[in-house]
């Protein structure tokens, strides 16, 4: 039931600390603009008391700054469920930073960094907050302190070179194995790089089209590694001689010949030769390490405030004239709304590291989002950095041993994510069935419009895609569908302050204590109203739904705004993903009880278009038992198996095929599974296979029933 007039003017009286008044003339919308404000004023005030209790001042100006700005306001104390990190962050960079980059320059981008840095905070439960908030009390509040501005330096190389030929002092193992290193005679290796392929010109002299790249080999004189002794047998007897003769008979190496080299993909089988290849990559790297060939340690993190400064120093970086064009820069707007920069604001890489990938671009052009694809031998770390061991500047995790070392596709998809990080764009890795990709925020030349798009996709699209960075606008965080990013870009698209309303409003419900079903569709069609794409307050209502039919109710309320919007067609994903959202809340709910109570479920299920495996057996059984839920898998089946769209169209057939096994685990008993299987095998006869580009290959389906029987798939004629 709705709050009354009294008691709605009560609740906000109170929220505010104010003591109650008397009742309102007419009553207020319960999630209208007046509802907003009152809300984020009580907000506000929270967040001042509990600065005050900690004996923190803000200037005056810098929060008159925030209160003139309705958006800037509702985003600082409207967004979290506590904005006092949001606000002491956005502090903390003005004083680092200026007023000038934070008010004036690049607000959003600093809204961004405060409002992503108050998810990083650590936290003890150990006591509360001073402000009677019940937010763990002990996180790392950002520092308001006065001090000078900061003065952005780049670390330089950390390491420390070391005389391993010292006559001061006695010379340990690590220095014999560096001077038989360094002393050792230059060697000649095969170096194979990819360069643009040579013109050719046709019978008349003419320059054809140029081919791609081609990989092309060089003989390169260089100074022994690490790697080179691993590889080598003869290396590696000369090298224990070495060591032997200067005090250290203990080291012996024996890590086979080629079995890991510099070109090496194959992975070591051999448990006990892979124990030995690992102690020998661990010896070299410890002497690199500690004789200040290799940093002995990945370089810290930046500040918030650092990775902004050095992002605002180069967005502001003037190339000469020609180059800004070439360079394709900037990559990405730094004033674009807040939500969209969350990625950007979340890359914690180094700043030596990002200054060297800067510099290829700024100086030379280069742009690589791609490393060497090595295979097998990239699932085994020891052998994979055994095979190139040697003196290197950066560590390892740094984007610059991904480059050295190669990988498959996490280093890939970590290549291409940081590299667009580091020129400014929003980027994440990805995770797909058995593979990891990459996402990115771009915006349209011409149309001025955002969107999330893939990158490096290989077992699917969006629909089996998510998102290695965390979706925080429910105020919770975590991994989530590419669908949930992609919303975010569709939501400012259609009005950043709309988006930020529902933002505002999800606060505002999870405050509550207790919501009906006509509250629910109430707060969803406010919601939906200011922005079709608020689905952090669409996972509120969903969340809190007590009963199946409330969560039917939402998703109806969703569909109809959704239905009746101009790009419908193109919003298939979000409009499924939602309503699978809903399906999954009523399965956990208890089911309605009665027959008609089911066929009524169903109904709804039906013009939803359920595809929740569990919940559909659940619903049918409680129809008409197991007869009922077999005759409804098989028309389920006759059905996919008639879709004009099947015969070419892999993704619907694997999507039927993950729900078959839905259905077959609600089935008691494997003989009663196998017998099931065997009626649903014995529909698909004269439909075993499907043809894709033009080739015959047996229907997942048909493959899934055949392994749930035991069964080879059948053979495809060609």
């Amino acid at each position: 039931m709705l709050l009354s007039i009294r008691a709605a003017c009560a609740a906000t009286a109170l929220l505010l600390g104010a003591a109650p008044q008397q009742p309102c003339a007419s009553p207020p919308e319960p999630w209208g603009p007046e509802a907003i404000d009152a809300y984020v004023t009580a907000a506000r005030a929270r967040a001042l008391a509990a600065c005050k209790a900690r004996k923190l001042a803000l200037p005056a100006d810098f929060l008159a700054w925030i209160d003139a700005d309705p958006l800037l306001r509702r985003s600082v104390f409207g967004c979290r469920k506590d904005p006092l990190p949001v606000l002491l962050a956005l502090r903390s960079l003005e004083i680092d930073l200026g007023a000038e980059t934070v008010r004036r320059r690049y607000p959003q981008l600093a809204l961004a960094f405060a409002i992503q840095a108050s998810y990083r905070a650590p936290r003890r439960a150990a006591s509360r907050w001073n402000d009677g908030d019940d937010s763990p009390a002990g996180a790392a509040l950002p520092d308001v302190a006065a001090r000078p501005p900061l003065s952005l330096a780049v670390p330089g190389d950390p390491r420390v070179r070391v005389d391993t030929k010292a006559k001061d002092r006695s010379l340990d193992r690590d220095d014999h194995v560096i001077n038989f290193l360094e002393d050792h005679a230059p060697i000649t290796v095969e170096v194979v790089r990819r360069e643009p392929a040579p013109l050719e010109y046709d019978a008349k002299g003419r320059a054809m089209k140029r081919r791609k790249s081609v990989e092309v080999k060089h003989q390169v004189v260089r100074p022994l590694v690490g790697a080179d002794v691993i590889a080598d047998a003869a290396l590696q007897r000369e090298f224990n001689s070495y060591l032997a003769a200067h005090g250290h008979p203990e080291v012996r190496l024996d890590c086979g010949d080629r079995v890991v080299h510099w070109r090496s993909r194959v992975a070591v089988r051999d448990r006990e030769l892979r124990r030995r290849i690992a102690a020998a990559h661990q010896l070299f790297l410890d002497a690199y390490r500690a004789k200040g060939r290799m940093p002995k340690a990945r370089d810290r993190a930046p500040s918030m405030a650092e990775s902004m400064a050095w992002l605002v120093r180069n967005d502001r970086y003037t190339f000469p004239a020609g180059q800004q064009t070439a360079r394709a820069w900037p990559r990405f707007p730094l004033n674009a709304p807040w939500p969209l920069l969350m990625m950007l604001a979340a890359d914690d890489q180094p700043l030596r590291e990002r200054e060297a990938i800067w510099e290829a671009l700024r100086e030379r052009g280069e742009f690589r989002t791609y490393g060497e694809y090595i295979g097998g031998i990239a699932q085994q770390f020891d052998m994979q950095s055994a095979r190139r061991v040697s003196p290197f500047a950066f560590d390892y995790g740094s984007i610059q041993m991904m480059w050295k070392d190669g990988g498959v596709c996490g280093t890939m998809g970590n290549i291409g994510a940081r590299t667009w990080r580091i020129v400014g764009v929003p980027a994440s890795t990805a995770g797909q069935p058995g593979h990891c990709a990459l996402v990115r925020m771009e915006r349209d030349a011409r149309t001025g419009a955002f969107r999330c798009r893939g990158e490096q996709y290989a077992t699917g699209g969006d629909e089996v895609t998510t998102v290695h960075a965390g979706w925080n606008y429910d105020d919770v965080g975590g991994r989530r569908g590419m669908v949930f990013h992609q919303s975010i870009a569709w939501g400012v698209n259609h009005g950043l302050a709309a988006f930020v309303e529902t933002l505002v409003l999800r606060r505002m419900w999870d405050a509550r204590a207790a919501h009906s079903r006509a509250e629910s569709v109430e707060f969803v069609r406010a919601a939906l109203a200011r922005n079709p794409f608020a689905l952090a307050a669409l996972l509120g209502a969903i969340g809190s739904a007590d009963s199946a039919a409330t969560a039917l109710a939402i998703g109806d309320a969703f569909v109809a705004v959704l239905d009746a919007h101009p790009r419908r067609g193109e919003l298939s994903l979000y409009r499924s993903t939602v309503l699978g959202l809903v399906h999954r809340k009523v399965s956990a709910l208890p089911a309605p009880r009665g027959r008609a109570a089911a066929l009524e479920l169903l109904a709804t299920l039906e013009r939803q278009q359920c595809g929740l495996a569990g919940l559909l057996a659940r619903t049918w059984r409680q129809i008409g038992g197991e007869a009922e839920f077999r005759a409804r898998t098989l028309a389920a089946l006759r059905g996919y198996l008639a879709a004009p769209e099947r015969s070419m169209n892999r993704r619907a057939a694997d999507a039927f095929a993950g729900r078959l096994h839905g259905f077959a685990r609600t089935i008691r008993g494997e003989p009663a599974r196998r017998t099931w299987a065997a009626t649903l095998l014995d529909a698909c006869r004269g439909h075993e296979t499907l043809k894709l580009r033009r080739k015959a290959v047996v229907d997942p389906v048909v493959a899934a029933l055949c392994k749930m029987l035991g069964r080879e798939p059948p053979a495809v004629h060609k």
